[in-house]
């Protein structure tokens, strides 16, 4: 068979592979793909022809010098709902016209021109999940994307991957400020009790009555994650507000994941009693209000030491997509082992977003999403070299 029929798989040699999985770093490493998929990594020197499927021609790349690392998952980000630039334009970040909208889906108001997933491109962000805001009670379904494409269908992992809750300044300052419920956190809770409940009473009318209870989309959403089929995501950096999340995952039993999370090294053990994870951050930014101030990038390790899931965020825009790895190197300066730390935007998000068996590690089986880099993940001068993505070069040629 000629070699013009062939597809093309390739190999890329002599690089030191941060797996951020069982086989941690690899020096002198080669790593695999063919198509969208890595089919084989581990030492170059055990690197065999029998692995290249038939009719594959293998381009082999050297990568001398060079470290390679999975793509960084970003677990929670707002690009493409609060697009950079047009000033004075509205976004399409909250639905502030009423504080209850479970009804709502990401993937709806996400804008793929954005030029924010050039930019996480170009930082090795790969996979992004996008939430609603956080000015309402309920926001509404993430979405989980890979950053390269103009069709969000196309460029969909998960959707929904989540149910989005809010507590604290935000809400009561875009809602109770105005006039309308809630103005304190008493009602905060009621709110989200009393939509809980009646999504209970609706799950039970569609179950012994479906011909006469029309499909109701704003109690469906609530309904799965009552099921545990999404878990719900809850801003919360307070410790009051984290430990009314956990209160209401213990009366309802909804996998819980608590976003930001800045005081949650104080109620950790209400968290474990409940399985919860933490996504924390963002960083880089001054204290607003009273839930920003108890900050540190200490906080992951002592998390991750007491058996707490983590990932690290940025919030973006509230800290730029492309500084992720920049957080997760923090956390390192403070103690954190290097091989945990990349985990916190590799591995940890893509197991939070039930996505552990396609994204966040280099291995076996997963998506061919890694990043090609002039220096060690998280150092501050190392460069992205390339992006690969689903087995294509989505940046190339950064030096």
């Amino acid at each position: 068979m000629s070699l013009m029929s062939k597809h093309n798989g390739f190999l890329f040699k002599n690089a030191t592979l941060h797996t951020a999985g069982k086989q941690g770093v690899i020096k002198s490493g080669a790593l695999y793909i063919e198509d969208h998929k890595i089919v084989w990594l581990g030492p170059s020197k055990d690197w065999s022809e029998s692995w290249v499927s038939p009719k594959y021609h293998v381009n082999v790349i050297d990568c001398s010098g060079e470290h390679i690392c999975p793509g960084f998952v970003e677990a929670h980000a707002h690009l493409g709902l609060y697009p950079e630039g047009y000033v004075g334009e509205p976004k399409d970040l909250n639905e502030l016209t009423q504080a209850l909208t479970p009804q709502l889906r990401a993937i709806d108001g996400v804008w793929p021109d954005d030029i924010a997933f050039a930019k996480a491109r170009k930082g090795g962000v790969t996979t992004v999940c996008i939430l609603p805001g956080s000015a309402n009670v309920i926001g509404g379904a993430g979405v989980v994307l890979k950053t390269f494409g103009n069709d969000v269908e196309m460029m969909c992992l998960k959707d929904p991957a989540c149910l989005k809750i809010a507590f604290g300044y935000n809400v009561k300052y875009n809602h109770g400020q105005k006039g309308r419920a809630p103005l304190t956190r008493m009602m905060l809770a009621d709110m989200l009790r009393r939509s809980f409940e009646e999504a209970l009473i609706y799950e039970e009318k569609r179950l012994l009555n479906p011909d006469q209870t029309p499909v109701d989309r704003s109690k469906e959403i609530l309904v799965s994650a009552l099921r545990r089929e999404l878990p719900v995501r809850a801003h919360a950096a307070r410790s009051d507000d984290i430990l009314t999340a956990v209160r209401l995952a213990r009366e309802f039993g909804f996998q819980l994941i608590i976003e930001h999370g800045y005081e949650a090294i104080r109620v950790m053990e209400q968290l474990k009693s409940v399985g919860a994870s933490v996504v924390y951050g963002p960083a880089f930014r001054t204290c607003g209000h009273s839930e920003d101030q108890n900050f540190d990038f200490a906080h992951a390790q002592v998390l991750l030491e007491n058996g707490i899931k983590v990932a690290h965020m940025t919030d973006h825009p509230i800290v730029p997509i492309q500084y992720l790895s920049l957080q997760a190197g923090l956390c390192a300066r403070e103690g954190l082992d290097e091989n945990e730390a990349l985990k916190l935007i590799t591995a940890y998000p893509a197991d939070l977003l039930g996505l552990a068996d396609q994204i966040g590690q280099l291995k076996i089986g997963l998506d061919a999403d890694f990043l090609r880099l002039s220096g060690p993940p998280l150092e501050i001068k190392t460069r992205v070299i390339e992006t690969w993505l689903n087995g294509a070069v989505v940046v190339k040629g950064v030096s």
